[in-house]
This record gives C-alpha cells, structure tokens and sequence, in this order.
C-alpha cells in the first residue's frame, strides 16, 4: 500500500498547526485532524499494469447495472464478443485478430473445459466476478494454456465478511428473467467456511429479425420482418463449497460440488437462412472439485494443487419429418427425418473429464521462479439412432470412444531490476497432444479405420516492462506461441461442426509494445501496437447450415490499440477506445486472394462512454449515477474479397467495397444504450437500462442479426 506524496504532506500540516494550536491558544483555533485518505490500488488495477499485457475489467464496480458480461467485455479496447444471437447463444472473443478456440478461457486460473458452457461469459452474471482479465498475446505460465492470442481469466468475487448474502434479480424485454445468489460464512475461530453460489437465466429471446423468405406461391425471395420462434433459453447453475482456513498443514482446503444444466431451442443453424422449429439441445453435469494451497519454508514456496473429474451430458435432437418457414408455417415432408439435415438426429454425448492444475512459485531475492502444469484428459462417448454408421460394420460412429489428452508445463522467471523500475518476465512451455478416435468424414465408403495423434511443440515468451517515472510506463512483449487443435476441432461437436483429423497445430509469432500514462488525478491514457505472423490458423468455415475447421494458410497483420478516460469534474468521467487491425492472407499459391482480408473479421471498431456520480440525490446518503455508451463497427466482409475490390478510402476506412454489399458485406454498425443506478442504501440498489436505443440492426459471427430495442430493470440486495 503506498501513501501519496502530497497525503503525508497534508497530514505532517496538519500535525504541525494542530501542536501549535494547544501552544498557543490565544492566537490560533484549536484544530483535529478527522480525515487520512489512504488510497488503494484495485486488484483490476494491479493486474492491468503488469508485464504481460492484459486489459483488467472491473466488473465488481459495475455489478449494480442491468447490463450482461458480454456488453462489458465489448466496452473494453480491443475486444469484440462474437454471439450467435440472444442470451444464452454460443460467444467467442476476438482478440488482435485471433478468435474462437485461439483464445482459452478461465476460471479462478483453471481451464474451464470441464464446465462446458456452464460459466461462460454469455450465461455468467457479473454480480458473481470480481474482476475478468482479458491478456492478448502472452498468456502468463500460470493458466497453462496453448493459446494462440490470448485468454479470458473470469475471477469470482471474494468474501467482504465473515458473514455475507448477495442476491439479484433482473428483468427485461423478451421475456428475460435472471436471478443470482451468493452467500458465506466463515468461523475465524476454526477455520471453517463454506457458501452457495447459483444463478438462474431464462429468455424467449423472440426478438424480430430481417429474413429472407420464399413465397410458395411465387417461389420469389424476399426480405420479411419475423419474430424468432423458436430461441429460448433455460439455464441454471449451483454449487456448493465447505472448507478449512489457516491451519499448519493447508492454507486452504477447498472442496466444491456444482451441478448445471442448459436447455436451449435452436432457431437456426451457422446462418440465418433456414428457420428450424424443432431442433433443441442440453447440457448437464454434476462437478466435484478440490484445491489445496499450502506456503513452506517462510512463505517461499507455494502449493496451489486443483483436481476435478466429472461427466459432462450433452444431447442434439432433430426429430421433425418437415420444415418450418419464417412465419412459422409446417410443412411435413414424409421422407425427412429433421430440419437441420433429412436424416436427423438424436445425438446424446458423454464426455468424461480429469483436470490436474499443479501451481508451485518460489520467491527469490530480486523475483521469482513459477512453474506450472496442467494435464486435461477428456473421453468422448454417445450415440445417435439416426446417425452415420461406418460402411461395413454399420456400427454408429458416435459410439466409438475419442480420447483426448493435453498437458501444457510452463516455467516462468520474474525480475525486477533497477529499483524495481524494470521488470522482466521470461518463459518457456511445452505443449504436448495425444488424441485418437474414428474419422466421421461424411460420405466416406473406407473400411472403419481408427486414427490417432500424437504432437509436441515447444514455445517461449518474453515481456519487459519499464517504469520511467510514476506516471508513464512501457512494455513489450515478444513470443512464439502454440495452439494444439481442439477435440472438437478434429471430430466435430455433435451439432453443426463436422470433422477434419488433418489439422495442424496453429503456430504463431506475436508482437507487442505499449506505453501507460497516468497523472495520477484525472486522466489515464494507453496505446499498444501489435503484429502477428501466424502459419496454419484454425479457423471455422461455414458450408451453409453445417460447418467444419479448416488452416487458413498464412496471414499477418498490424493493429493499432488507443484508450483514454477522463474526469474534467469530480462526478463525471469520460472514457474512450478506438482498435484498427490489418490482418491478410499472404504467400498464397492463388493469386486471387493474395492480400485479402481475414474474412468475418472487424477491422475498425470504437466505443465511448459517459459515466456521472452523485450523492445525497433523493434522500441522505443514497448515491445515484447515470451511464451512457455508444460502440462503432466499420463494415467488414463475410468472406474472403480480393483486395482491389476493398474500399478505396485511408485505410479503408471511407467508402464502400465494389461487391455485392447485400452478399459479402456487414454494414456499419452502431450500437447506444444508457442506464442509471440508485443506491438507495449500501444495501439495497436498483438498476434501469434502455439497449439498443435506437432498434439498430446489430449483426454477429457469419451475419446473425443480434436484439434490437430493450429494457431491463435489476434489483440488488446486499447483507454483510
């Protein structure tokens, strides 16, 4: 904790004339010193400026608002959450260029794959999160992951007292419910603790969309305005933990029990173009976890050992002989088993999971040694009565075991060098991948034939950062990074994604260098540029309805990171992002698309917010605030364009591409919501907030047309 400068001034003052008053009481006022302003850093701030970089969201500040953790993370400089629609749909990040399985994603440091979507960011409340770091580029050893850019570590709230009861609840347009509840205790006398952690989400998520509809009658195609009808989602998560604090032989002994389950309704496949009616699909598990941290030899070394082992259920069902049109008509189809493929299907999956998470850091006189490692093991088994079978056995290929093992080990040196000024971290990892199973390649009359795959790669990073004097800083940081493709990747998800076994791990060279100035009052400021050279990068294709993982060959890019906020008054506080990315395909054997963009990508996006602060508006010592924020997305291509039909303008930025734009292009985007926030006490709070102000049409990953206007209303309760 450090005290200001001017704070010890102001207090060594104010000693000073309080002394001298009692001396001289005729002359001069008797005066106490009430106040010392001791200021704190956040943990959010702390981890923002370290060597590697990464952008620290503090969603505990904001937890009051009515907003979702995806519009959070959108606010934030260089980051675009990609959704296939409302609450409750599939979302990936994109970080500098990289997205979907490049990006690996946390809980509380450990890999998330075990709680299938239970815990992410798209269903997750913020009043759960303390804080969400979002690194882009090097990924610090201590997550173990092989991401290619980047990783998303979500940080649950911690404890504010022995005793504690959070609770939320919040409702909005389409029929939106979500709940949350969080309690603790804690005997400081022995050591025990224990809580429950659970929320719940429900949405109809019927909101209107533009949609092409073929007219029977006339078999022409057209526009039409239509509600989704068949979008909802059900969603409940719950976990309960008990535990021992403080004693010789464990710092902490944690052991936790969660159990989930996700139900959702399936309107449409990778795009838009064909409605579905019946097609829905579910998750559930039962999670048993236990993490033990222990400190030896004077607080030197550190333990912090997670295990977790469960099963994860999933199932698919597409059983309608027919198919639905946007208005919501049937039509039955005697030869057609489903809507997403004739055939159909009533796929369910097991997946059994093992998660080892060994954490050990030990501190040295100038820094510290971090080792960590981390070996996932997970077996998918299922079935599906209308299926593919293999050619000859006509056995259902989903009942063939897939095995797939990772262990990522990293070592880490940290120093810190002249006064501290300088900071060094300089890593290595080793990235090792087993797999095996049987290749689903649809329409293939081979004999059964089980495939296996075995890979290591060796990766490395450095970062440095600079403190040149209190207010200004740099960093940079440098690596060869390693992404192993997923199990998904390889032999499909069961849904939508099918397979492709000769994926080759993704290899990429990253590049980044930033500079923080902070004047310690009113204004903070940052700009970070970044380059990647990438070789084989995994990228999802879409087919149509179905889709499949591909390497897109070779491509590198530059971008450009600005952000800024500002307090020109006590109650106000303005804040500002702009992120420019220019990643190309190159060294490409046709010509045509030498040059080209990365298809599906933004490459221009910005967002500016106002935030005011108020107290003792309606009544003594409540605390009012108003918000608004705006986000910008320059129009971007669906697909691959060859370069000379891009925009003619600065860096594309003006003007429009010579192609079709109803085919190839997403148009401009720009997105307004406000809301307000009343504390009526520390304890109680109420949230509004209008979305989406002006019912603009918001598109997502491979077109999918996102809400339109909205509001939600949120009520928090808080008992310590």
């Amino acid at each position: 904790m450090k005290i200001p400068y001017f704070t010890l001034s102001l207090v060594a003052v104010l000693s000073f004339s309080t002394k001298t008053a009692f001396a001289q009481q005729d002359t001069i006022q008797n005066t106490g010193l009430k106040e010392v302003i001791i200021q704190k850093e956040s943990k959010a701030q702390k981890e923002s400026r370290q060597p590697v970089r990464a952008t620290v969201l503090d969603v505990k500040a904001m937890k009051q608002q009515p907003s979702s953790v995806i519009e959070l993370m959108n606010r934030a400089v260089g980051v675009r959450v990609r959704q296939t629609g409302g609450l409750g749909n599939n979302a990936s990040l994109m970080l500098n260029g990289f997205e979907g399985n490049a990006i690996k994603y946390f809980r509380d440091g450990i890999p998330m794959d075990y709680l299938g979507n239970a815990f992410s960011f798209s269903v997750v409340p913020p009043t759960m999160i303390d804080r969400i770091e979002i690194y882009k580029g090097v990924v610090p050893v201590s997550l173990g992951a092989d991401a290619l850019g980047g990783a998303v570590n979500i940080v649950t709230k911690e404890p504010e007292s022995n005793q504690s009861i959070d609770a939320s609840y919040q409702i909005g347009s389409y029929n939106t419910h979500r709940g949350t509840l969080n309690a603790y205790f804690q005997d400081k006398q022995t050591g025990l603790f224990g809580g429950v952690n659970a929320f719940i989400n429900y949405s109809d998520n019927d909101y209107k969309v533009n949609v092409p509809y073929t007219d029977p009658e006339t078999a022409q195609t057209r526009k039409e305005k239509h509600k989704l009808f068949h979008n909802r989602f059900t969603n409940g998560f719950v976990e309960g933990f008990i535990g021992v604090k403080n004693k010789t032989w464990a710092d902490e002994l944690r052991l936790t029990v969660s159990s989930f389950y996700i139900n959702k309704q399936h309107n449409y496949g990778m795009t838009m173009n064909y409605p579905f009616g019946g097609v829905t699909s579910n998750m559930n598990s039962v999670v048993p976890t236990l993490r033990y941290r222990k400190a030896f030899l004077d607080n030197n070394l550190k333990l912090d050992q997670f295990l977790v082992y469960n099963t994860l259920h999933s199932s698919y069902t597409d059983t309608i002989k027919g198919f639905y049109d946007w208005r919501g008509k049937f039509t039955p189809v005697a030869s057609k088993n489903g809507e997403a493929t004739s055939n159909g299907s009533l796929k369910k999956l097991r997946y059994y999971n093992f998660i080892s998470r060994t954490n050990l850091s030990y501190r040295l006189d100038n820094g510290y040694i971090e080792l960590n490692s981390v070996y996932n093991s997970s077996t998918r088994r299922g079935s599906d009565p209308f299926g593919e079978t293999f050619p000859f056995s006509k056995i259902d290929m989903l009942q063939r075991s897939v095995v797939f093992q990772k262990w990522i080990t990293g070592l880490n040196w940290r120093l810190y060098a002249l006064d501290d000024r300088l900071t060094n971290d300089l890593s290595v990892k080793y990235y090792y991948l087993r797999t095996e199973g049987y290749e689903s390649m649809h329409g293939d009359t081979q004999m059964e034939q089980q495939r296996s795959k075995t890979k290591g790669n060796w990766g490395f990073s450095e970062s440095l950062k600079y403190q040149f004097t209190d207010r200004i800083y740099a960093r940079f940081s440098g690596e060869l990074a390693v992404r192993l493709p997923e199990q998904a990747e390889f032999f499909g998800d069961g849904t939508f994604t099918r397979t492709n076994f000769a994926l080759k791990p993704e290899r990429s060279w990253n590049y980044n260098l930033g500079v923080n100035y902070n004047n310690q009052t009113n204004l903070t400021t940052e700009v970070n540029v970044f380059y990647r050279r990438t070789h084989d990068m995994i990228m999802l294709l879409n087919t149509g309805i179905f889709g499949n993982y591909e390497n897109i060959d070779k491509i590198k890019g530059v971008g450009v990171e600005i952000d800024a906020a500002y307090s020109p008054l006590k109650w106000l506080r303005l804040s500002g992002n702009v992120t420019y990315q220019d990643f190309r395909l190159y060294d490409k054997e046709d010509k045509t698309y030498e040059g080209a963009r990365l298809r599906n990508t933004p490459y221009f996006f910005a967002n500016l917010g106002l935030r005011t602060s108020h107290d003792n508006v309606f009544k003594s010592g409540d605390k009012f605030s108003f918000y608004y924020n705006y986000s910008f997305v320059k129009a971007y291509y669906l697909d691959f364009i060859p370069k000379e039909f891009e925009p003619s303008g600065f860096l594309g930025l003006w003007g429009k591409a010579e192609i079709n734009a109803e085919a190839y292009v997403i148009p401009d985007q720009n997105l307004h919501s406000a809301g307000m926030v009343w504390s009526y006490s520390p304890k109680l709070s109420f949230g509004f907030e209008a979305k989406n102000i002006f019912n603009s049409e918001i598109f997502d990953n491979y077109k999918i047309q996102n809400e339109g206007f909205s509001l939600h209303f949120k009520v928090n309760l808080s008992i310590n």
